[in-house]
Protein backbone atom coordinates (compact mmCIF):
# COMPACT_ATOMS: atom_id res chain seq x y z
CA UNK A 1 0.00 0.00 0.00
CA UNK A 2 1.01 3.63 -0.76
CA UNK A 3 0.26 5.24 2.73
CA UNK A 4 0.28 9.34 3.97
CA UNK A 5 -0.07 10.07 7.40
CA UNK A 6 -0.64 13.55 8.68
CA UNK A 7 0.23 14.27 12.43
CA UNK A 8 -0.73 17.56 14.25
CA UNK A 9 1.81 17.12 16.50
CA UNK A 10 5.57 18.21 16.21
CA UNK A 11 8.01 15.48 15.06
CA UNK A 12 9.27 13.51 17.83
CA UNK A 13 9.74 9.69 17.84
CA UNK A 14 9.76 9.42 22.20
CA UNK A 15 6.78 11.84 22.31
CA UNK A 16 2.75 11.33 22.49
CA UNK A 17 0.81 11.90 19.56
CA UNK A 18 3.89 11.77 16.86
CA UNK A 19 5.57 8.80 18.44
CA UNK A 20 2.37 7.24 17.12
CA UNK A 21 3.07 7.77 13.86
CA UNK A 22 6.89 7.08 14.00
CA UNK A 23 6.23 3.91 15.08
CA UNK A 24 3.23 3.23 12.19
CA UNK A 25 5.65 4.85 9.40
CA UNK A 26 8.71 2.26 10.45
CA UNK A 27 6.69 -0.46 11.24
CA UNK A 28 4.68 -0.59 7.77
CA UNK A 29 7.78 0.16 6.04
CA UNK A 30 9.13 -2.88 7.36
CA UNK A 31 6.42 -4.83 6.53
CA UNK A 32 7.11 -3.53 2.39
CA UNK A 33 4.66 -0.52 2.56
CA UNK A 34 5.55 2.97 0.79
CA UNK A 35 4.72 5.17 3.51
CA UNK A 36 5.12 9.28 4.16
CA UNK A 37 4.40 10.94 7.14
CA UNK A 38 3.81 14.69 7.64
CA UNK A 39 3.95 16.43 10.56
CA UNK A 40 3.31 19.96 12.41
CA UNK A 41 6.64 21.36 11.58
CA UNK A 42 6.30 20.34 7.88
CA UNK A 43 3.29 22.31 7.17
CA UNK A 44 3.77 25.54 5.25
CA UNK A 45 2.27 28.64 7.44
CA UNK A 46 2.79 32.24 7.29
CA UNK A 47 5.97 33.33 8.39
CA UNK A 48 5.90 35.36 11.70
CA UNK A 49 2.24 34.08 11.71
CA UNK A 50 2.85 30.37 13.44
CA UNK A 51 1.07 30.84 16.25
CA UNK A 52 -2.38 32.44 15.42
CA UNK A 53 -1.91 29.96 12.23
CA UNK A 54 -1.66 26.91 14.88
CA UNK A 55 -4.62 27.63 17.08
CA UNK A 56 -7.02 28.97 14.27
CA UNK A 57 -6.53 27.69 10.77
CA UNK A 58 -4.49 24.55 11.57
CA UNK A 59 -6.82 22.05 9.11
CA UNK A 60 -6.35 24.28 6.10
CA UNK A 61 -2.52 24.69 6.38
CA UNK A 62 -2.49 20.91 7.02
CA UNK A 63 -4.29 20.12 3.95
CA UNK A 64 -2.49 22.49 1.80
CA UNK A 65 0.73 20.92 2.66
CA UNK A 66 -0.84 17.57 1.82
CA UNK A 67 -2.47 18.36 -1.58
CA UNK A 68 1.24 18.47 -2.74
CA UNK A 69 2.39 14.91 -1.00
CA UNK A 70 -0.57 13.86 -3.03
CA UNK A 71 1.18 14.10 -6.28
CA UNK A 72 2.23 10.80 -6.17
CA UNK A 73 -0.52 8.13 -6.07
CA UNK A 74 -1.59 7.07 -2.24
CA UNK A 75 -3.73 4.47 -1.22
CA UNK A 76 -4.89 5.68 2.39
CA UNK A 77 -4.25 9.12 3.62
CA UNK A 78 -4.69 9.52 7.62
CA UNK A 79 -4.38 12.59 9.52
CA UNK A 80 -5.01 13.19 13.24
CA UNK A 81 -8.14 14.52 14.85
CA UNK A 82 -9.88 15.94 12.06
CA UNK A 83 -6.43 17.78 10.56
CA UNK A 84 -7.35 17.45 6.42
CA UNK A 85 -10.82 17.87 7.08
CA UNK A 86 -11.08 20.70 4.28
CA UNK A 87 -9.07 17.79 2.16
CA UNK A 88 -11.08 15.38 3.32
CA UNK A 89 -14.37 17.13 2.14
CA UNK A 90 -12.87 18.12 -1.18
CA UNK A 91 -12.00 14.28 -1.84
CA UNK A 92 -15.08 12.90 -0.31
CA UNK A 93 -17.10 12.74 -3.72
CA UNK A 94 -14.11 11.54 -5.79
CA UNK A 95 -14.04 7.95 -7.59
CA UNK A 96 -10.65 7.63 -7.61
CA UNK A 97 -9.11 8.39 -4.37
CA UNK A 98 -7.26 7.43 -0.97
CA UNK A 99 -8.76 5.39 1.57
CA UNK A 100 -9.99 8.08 3.80
CA UNK A 101 -9.15 7.98 7.75
CA UNK A 102 -9.72 10.36 10.79
CA UNK A 103 -7.22 9.26 13.54
CA UNK A 104 -8.47 10.52 17.36
CA UNK A 105 -5.37 10.32 19.83
CA UNK A 106 -7.98 11.30 22.14
CA UNK A 107 -11.32 13.20 21.65
CA UNK A 108 -10.76 16.86 21.90
CA UNK A 109 -14.37 17.34 23.25
CA UNK A 110 -13.41 15.43 26.95
CA UNK A 111 -10.05 17.18 26.68
CA UNK A 112 -12.05 20.37 26.94
CA UNK A 113 -14.50 19.66 29.56
CA UNK A 114 -12.03 18.85 31.85
CA UNK A 115 -10.34 21.81 30.84
CA UNK A 116 -13.33 24.10 31.49
CA UNK A 117 -14.27 22.24 34.81
CA UNK A 118 -11.36 22.90 36.11
CA UNK A 119 -11.64 26.32 35.37
CA UNK A 120 -15.05 26.34 37.24
CA UNK A 121 -13.61 25.16 39.81
CA UNK A 122 -11.43 27.88 40.40
CA UNK A 123 -7.94 25.92 39.64
CA UNK A 124 -7.07 27.83 36.73
CA UNK A 125 -7.78 30.65 34.44
CA UNK A 126 -8.33 30.70 30.72
CA UNK A 127 -8.40 33.41 28.28
CA UNK A 128 -11.33 34.45 26.18
CA UNK A 129 -10.22 33.70 23.03
CA UNK A 130 -9.64 30.13 24.12
CA UNK A 131 -13.11 29.85 25.47
CA UNK A 132 -14.53 31.13 22.27
CA UNK A 133 -12.16 29.99 19.79
CA UNK A 134 -8.82 27.84 20.43
CA UNK A 135 -10.71 25.45 22.66
CA UNK A 136 -13.74 24.65 20.95
CA UNK A 137 -12.61 24.53 17.49
CA UNK A 138 -10.28 21.32 17.83
CA UNK A 139 -14.08 20.01 18.85
CA UNK A 140 -15.19 21.01 15.44
CA UNK A 141 -12.08 19.80 13.26
CA UNK A 142 -12.72 16.51 15.46
CA UNK A 143 -16.26 16.31 14.33
CA UNK A 144 -15.48 17.37 10.39
CA UNK A 145 -12.58 14.63 9.97
CA UNK A 146 -15.06 12.54 11.34
CA UNK A 147 -17.59 14.00 8.91
CA UNK A 148 -16.06 13.39 6.09
CA UNK A 149 -13.79 9.99 6.28
CA UNK A 150 -14.27 7.17 5.43
CA UNK A 151 -13.13 5.77 8.73
CA UNK A 152 -12.06 6.92 12.16
CA UNK A 153 -10.05 5.37 14.23
CA UNK A 154 -9.34 5.73 18.20
CA UNK A 155 -7.83 4.80 21.26
CA UNK A 156 -10.10 4.13 23.96
CA UNK A 157 -13.78 2.85 24.41
CA UNK A 158 -15.16 6.24 25.62
CA UNK A 159 -14.04 7.94 22.10
CA UNK A 160 -15.81 5.21 20.35
CA UNK A 161 -18.97 5.34 22.31
CA UNK A 162 -19.18 9.37 21.79
CA UNK A 163 -18.00 9.58 17.93
CA UNK A 164 -20.23 6.15 16.58
CA UNK A 165 -23.81 6.84 15.54
CA UNK A 166 -26.30 4.30 14.48
CA UNK A 167 -26.09 3.83 10.83
CA UNK A 168 -22.86 5.85 10.66
CA UNK A 169 -19.51 5.69 9.11
CA UNK A 170 -17.46 2.83 11.38
CA UNK A 171 -15.61 3.45 13.83
CA UNK A 172 -13.02 0.88 15.42
CA UNK A 173 -10.82 0.84 18.69
CA UNK A 174 -6.72 0.31 18.36
CA UNK A 175 -5.23 0.81 21.03
CA UNK A 176 -1.06 1.79 21.26
CA UNK A 177 1.88 -0.19 21.78
CA UNK A 178 4.85 0.29 24.48
CA UNK A 179 7.97 1.67 23.45
CA UNK A 180 10.21 -1.32 21.99
CA UNK A 181 13.33 -0.05 23.84
CA UNK A 182 11.12 -0.11 27.39
CA UNK A 183 9.97 -2.96 26.79
CA UNK A 184 12.92 -4.83 26.54
CA UNK A 185 13.95 -2.95 29.01
CA UNK A 186 11.05 -4.16 31.32
CA UNK A 187 12.19 -7.70 30.25
CA UNK A 188 14.76 -7.36 33.22
CA UNK A 189 13.68 -4.82 35.36
CA UNK A 190 13.86 -5.45 39.06
CA UNK A 191 11.12 -6.82 40.90
CA UNK A 192 9.58 -4.44 42.71
CA UNK A 193 10.35 -6.01 46.44
CA UNK A 194 13.85 -4.78 45.10
CA UNK A 195 13.10 -1.02 44.99
CA UNK A 196 12.71 1.37 47.40
CA UNK A 197 8.68 1.43 48.29
CA UNK A 198 8.41 4.92 49.39
CA UNK A 199 10.09 6.42 45.79
CA UNK A 200 6.75 7.66 43.81
CA UNK A 201 7.21 8.78 39.93
CA UNK A 202 4.95 11.23 38.22
CA UNK A 203 5.57 11.35 34.28
CA UNK A 204 3.82 13.99 31.99
CA UNK A 205 3.61 17.64 31.43
CA UNK A 206 2.68 19.86 34.28
CA UNK A 207 -1.01 20.54 32.75
CA UNK A 208 -4.40 20.94 34.30
CA UNK A 209 -5.35 17.97 32.26
CA UNK A 210 -2.78 15.79 33.54
CA UNK A 211 -4.58 16.39 37.42
CA UNK A 212 -1.48 18.44 38.35
CA UNK A 213 -3.69 20.53 40.89
CA UNK A 214 -4.37 17.38 42.69
CA UNK A 215 -0.71 16.00 43.78
CA UNK A 216 0.76 18.95 46.27
CA UNK A 217 -2.29 17.93 48.35
CA UNK A 218 -2.24 14.19 48.33
CA UNK A 219 1.47 14.42 48.44
CA UNK A 220 0.68 15.96 51.86
CA UNK A 221 -1.20 13.31 53.22
CA UNK A 222 0.92 10.67 52.21
CA UNK A 223 4.26 12.82 53.52
CA UNK A 224 2.40 12.94 57.03
CA UNK A 225 1.69 9.11 56.86
CA UNK A 226 5.16 8.09 55.49
CA UNK A 227 7.47 10.86 56.04
CA UNK A 228 10.38 8.85 53.81
CA UNK A 229 8.18 9.28 50.70
CA UNK A 230 10.33 10.83 48.03
CA UNK A 231 8.36 12.22 44.45
CA UNK A 232 10.16 12.48 41.14
CA UNK A 233 8.45 14.83 38.48
CA UNK A 234 9.54 13.89 35.11
CA UNK A 235 9.33 15.65 31.56
CA UNK A 236 7.36 18.58 32.90
CA UNK A 237 8.24 20.57 30.41
CA UNK A 238 8.72 23.66 32.85
CA UNK A 239 11.19 24.91 35.78
CA UNK A 240 11.96 22.96 38.99
CA UNK A 241 10.67 25.78 40.76
CA UNK A 242 7.73 26.47 38.70
CA UNK A 243 6.86 22.81 39.93
CA UNK A 244 8.28 22.98 43.41
CA UNK A 245 5.95 26.01 43.66
CA UNK A 246 2.69 24.54 44.06
CA UNK A 247 3.93 21.87 46.78
CA UNK A 248 4.44 22.99 50.65
CA UNK A 249 7.26 24.14 51.32
CA UNK A 250 8.12 21.81 53.96
CA UNK A 251 8.02 19.11 50.81
CA UNK A 252 10.79 20.67 48.49
CA UNK A 253 13.19 18.61 49.42
CA UNK A 254 11.40 15.27 49.24
CA UNK A 255 10.86 16.66 45.32
CA UNK A 256 13.20 16.04 41.92
CA UNK A 257 11.64 17.40 38.94
CA UNK A 258 13.37 16.36 35.67
CA UNK A 259 11.85 19.35 32.91
CA UNK A 260 13.12 17.44 29.94
CA UNK A 261 14.50 13.68 30.45
CA UNK A 262 15.80 11.21 27.55
CA UNK A 263 14.34 7.49 26.47
CA UNK A 264 17.68 6.18 28.31
CA UNK A 265 16.63 8.50 31.71
CA UNK A 266 12.81 7.70 31.59
CA UNK A 267 14.07 3.71 31.80
CA UNK A 268 16.63 4.59 34.50
CA UNK A 269 13.60 6.15 36.71
CA UNK A 270 10.72 3.40 35.57
CA UNK A 271 13.27 1.06 36.84
CA UNK A 272 14.31 2.58 40.13
CA UNK A 273 10.68 4.12 41.54
CA UNK A 274 7.84 1.61 42.88
CA UNK A 275 4.38 3.38 42.67
CA UNK A 276 3.35 5.51 39.63
CA UNK A 277 1.09 8.47 39.79
CA UNK A 278 -1.16 9.56 36.67
CA UNK A 279 -4.20 11.10 37.97
CA UNK A 280 -5.57 12.42 34.53
CA UNK A 281 -8.09 14.33 33.58
CA UNK A 282 -8.84 13.07 30.01
CA UNK A 283 -6.22 10.89 28.61
CA UNK A 284 -6.84 9.36 24.43
CA UNK A 285 -4.78 6.29 25.87
CA UNK A 286 -2.05 6.92 27.93
CA UNK A 287 1.62 5.83 26.90
CA UNK A 288 3.43 6.34 30.22
CA UNK A 289 0.93 4.55 31.81
CA UNK A 290 1.34 1.56 29.88
CA UNK A 291 5.64 2.11 29.81
CA UNK A 292 5.22 2.40 33.70
CA UNK A 293 3.28 -1.16 33.69
CA UNK A 294 5.89 -2.66 31.22
CA UNK A 295 8.35 -1.79 33.58
CA UNK A 296 6.87 -3.60 36.82
CA UNK A 297 5.70 -0.42 38.49
CA UNK A 298 2.49 -0.43 40.60
CA UNK A 299 0.18 2.03 39.51
CA UNK A 300 -2.56 4.51 40.27
CA UNK A 301 -4.48 5.70 37.56
CA UNK A 302 -7.98 7.26 36.99
CA UNK A 303 -10.49 5.54 34.57
CA UNK A 304 -9.72 7.29 31.36
CA UNK A 305 -7.77 5.72 28.21
CA UNK A 306 -6.64 2.84 28.84
CA UNK A 307 -7.29 2.95 32.82
CA UNK A 308 -10.82 2.74 31.36
CA UNK A 309 -10.62 0.47 29.04
CA UNK A 310 -8.20 -2.72 30.49
CA UNK A 311 -7.28 -1.99 34.02
CA UNK A 312 -9.23 -3.75 36.95
CA UNK A 313 -9.12 -1.97 40.73
CA UNK A 314 -6.59 -3.38 43.38
CA UNK A 315 -5.51 -6.13 39.94
CA UNK A 316 -3.62 -4.26 37.74
CA UNK A 317 -3.93 -0.74 39.40
CA UNK A 318 -5.34 1.10 41.77
CA UNK A 319 -7.99 2.99 40.08
CA UNK A 320 -9.32 6.65 41.84
CA UNK A 321 -11.80 8.91 40.63
CA UNK A 322 -10.54 11.53 38.86
CA UNK A 323 -9.75 15.04 40.46
CA UNK A 324 -9.35 13.78 44.09
CA UNK A 325 -6.60 14.33 45.87
CA UNK A 326 -8.02 12.29 48.89
CA UNK A 327 -8.64 9.16 46.79
CA UNK A 328 -5.08 9.81 45.22
CA UNK A 329 -3.41 9.88 48.48
CA UNK A 330 -5.61 6.74 49.61
CA UNK A 331 -4.40 4.76 46.94
CA UNK A 332 -0.70 5.43 47.46
CA UNK A 333 -0.93 5.03 51.49
CA UNK A 334 -2.58 1.42 50.74
CA UNK A 335 0.03 0.27 48.63
CA UNK A 336 2.48 1.40 50.71
CA UNK A 337 1.25 -0.48 54.24
CA UNK A 338 0.17 -3.31 51.92
CA UNK A 339 3.75 -5.03 50.43
CA UNK A 340 1.87 -8.12 49.21
CA UNK A 341 -1.05 -5.95 47.13
CA UNK A 342 1.52 -3.85 45.83
CA UNK A 343 3.72 -6.74 44.38
CA UNK A 344 0.73 -8.17 43.18
CA UNK A 345 -0.45 -5.21 41.06
CA UNK A 346 3.11 -4.26 39.54
CA UNK A 347 3.38 -8.61 38.62
CA UNK A 348 -0.03 -8.50 37.20
CA UNK A 349 0.41 -4.75 35.38
CA UNK A 350 3.51 -6.20 33.78
CA UNK A 351 1.93 -9.62 32.55
CA UNK A 352 -1.47 -7.47 30.55
CA UNK A 353 1.54 -4.40 29.32
CA UNK A 354 3.17 -7.59 27.49
CA UNK A 355 -0.01 -7.62 25.26
CA UNK A 356 0.59 -4.05 23.61
CA UNK A 357 3.08 -5.14 21.47
CA UNK A 358 4.00 -2.71 18.11
CA UNK A 359 3.24 -5.92 16.31
CA UNK A 360 -0.30 -6.31 17.28
CA UNK A 361 -0.33 -2.61 16.87
CA UNK A 362 0.87 -2.46 13.36
CA UNK A 363 -1.12 -5.88 12.23
CA UNK A 364 -4.64 -3.78 13.49
CA UNK A 365 -3.71 -1.12 11.34
CA UNK A 366 -2.74 -2.76 8.26
CA UNK A 367 -5.68 -4.83 8.31
CA UNK A 368 -8.33 -1.73 8.89
CA UNK A 369 -6.29 -0.31 5.86
CA UNK A 370 -6.88 -3.32 4.02
CA UNK A 371 -10.41 -4.44 5.33
CA UNK A 372 -12.24 -0.50 4.21
CA UNK A 373 -9.74 -0.22 1.30
CA UNK A 374 -11.59 -3.29 -0.13
CA UNK A 375 -15.25 -1.93 0.98
CA UNK A 376 -14.96 1.19 -0.56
Amino acid sequence: MQILFVSHAASNPNAGASRVYHLLTNGLRERGHTVNCLHLNDFAMPRGLEFPAKRLLLPQFASKTARKALAKPVDVLMASNGMLYPLFRELATKPNRPLLVNHLHGLSLFDHQATMNETLRGHMSISLIYRTATGPLPIFWDNQGERFADLTIVQNGRDADAVEKPNGKPVIKIPLSVHARIASAGQRAPSIAARDPFSLLWFASWIERKGRYYLPRALQKIAARFPLVHLTLGGTEISPAAVKAAFHPSLHDQITVLPHISVEEHIAQLERNSIFLFPSLSEGFGFALLEAMSMGMACVTTQTGLGGDWLRDRESAMLIPAASSTHLADAVIALLEDQALRSNIAENARVLSAQFTIERMLDQYESAFEQYRAKR
